[in-house]
């Protein structure tokens, strides 16, 4: 069973609940006092807290992300400081899931993971550090996977938009997640590091489906079929150019990675510019500030090789 927790951030208590008292307290908000803070009301002091935006934002704007919620799976390396980005742009409610912990490879890029904290969940480890932001944030963790159709309905619902930040092998939990979403008519965005670089796949709700994207069958039976496979120029269209030189054995290497049987080399660099790429393209599908480079594109950066490109898979 998918379960959520949903933290009042102001008073960093921790409520388990089910999908039940989930929807009950979707509407549940933290006041404060002038006593406690020196602001009279939470509005006040959500916009001091967030007048430095103003200026790339318009008031409207800041409000429309206030109201705004973004769900994101996977707290990993590109999940976990997209969490921290989308709270320090005045997003105001996170839905976050990961049934993974932290471990020492870790290390070198995840946000929240720490000698300190090895073992732990990382939705729950990602929770702890952005939580005292934004005290007015409602932030939802869950440290189970998404498994089946009807977890993944229940993730997305009441979202503005959806990211995938999961690992590269669980594609059957990916085609969950944008079917969901498509069906509420919502955006799905795919996001991946790739050495000193970043890929970002966006799923309009009424355009390519994630199967279509991957030429994959349509309506594939999830739940009675194998892990597909999936061809390397959907997940990594352009190769950088200080990658390993191609060769039998590197294809070989690079089908293990897409399939999960492999762990991808990844740093602190690439995630973190997926992390921000994404942050951006979300909160341009929820502002509408620019045309939305929408699946077949894709939007690729190498900071290495100094490249950024808004391609077309074929």
């Amino acid at each position: 069973m998918l379960n959520l927790l949903y933290i009042p951030t102001l008073h960093s208590t921790l409520v388990i609940c089910g999908k039940k008292s989930l929807r009950q307290l979707e509407g549940s908000t933290s006041n404060v006092g002038k006593g406690s803070t020196g602001f009279t009301t939470m509005d006040d002091l959500y916009k001091y807290i967030f007048c430095r935006n103003i200026g790339f934002f318009t008031e409207g704007e800041q409000e429309r992300l206030r109201r705004s919620t973004v769900a994101i799976a996977g707290a990993g390396g590109i999940g976990g400081l997209l969490a921290e980005r989308l709270m320090r742009l005045g997003v105001g409610a996170l839905k976050i899931i990961d049934p993974g912990t932290f471990e020492h490879s870790n290390l070198n890029r995840q946000f929240g993971s720490s000698t300190l904290n090895l073992g732990k969940n990382k939705a729950e480890e990602v929770f702890k550090q952005i939580k005292d932001i934004n005290p007015q944030a409602k932030i939802k963790y869950s440290k189970t996977g998404i498994k089946t159709r009807k977890e993944a309905a229940f993730f997305v619902s009441n979202c503005d938009v959806v990211v995938d930040a999961m690992d590269f092998g669980l594609f059957k939990e990916a085609v969950y997640l944008q079917r969901a979403a498509r069906e509420r008519g919502i955006y799905y965005i795919f996001a991946s590091a790739i050495g000193f670089g970043a890929l970002v796949v966006i799923f309009d709700p009424n355009g390519l489906t994630l199967e279509e994207y991957n030429r994959l069958p349509l309506g594939i039976d999830l739940e009675n079929s194998e892990e597909p496979k999936i061809a390397m120029d959907r997940v990594c269209p352009v190769i950088p150019s200080y990658a390993v030189p191609s060769s039998v054995e590197a294809e070989e290497i690079m089908h293990e990675i897409i399939a999960g049987e492999r762990p991808a080399p990844t740093n602190s660099i690439g995630v973190g510019l997926a992390s921000i790429l994404v942050a951006i393209e979300a909160t341009n599908v929820i502002l509408g500030k620019r045309d939305i480079a929408s699946a077949s594109r894709y939007t690729y950066i190498d900071l290495l090789d100094r490249k950024f490109l808004v391609g077309t898979v074929s």
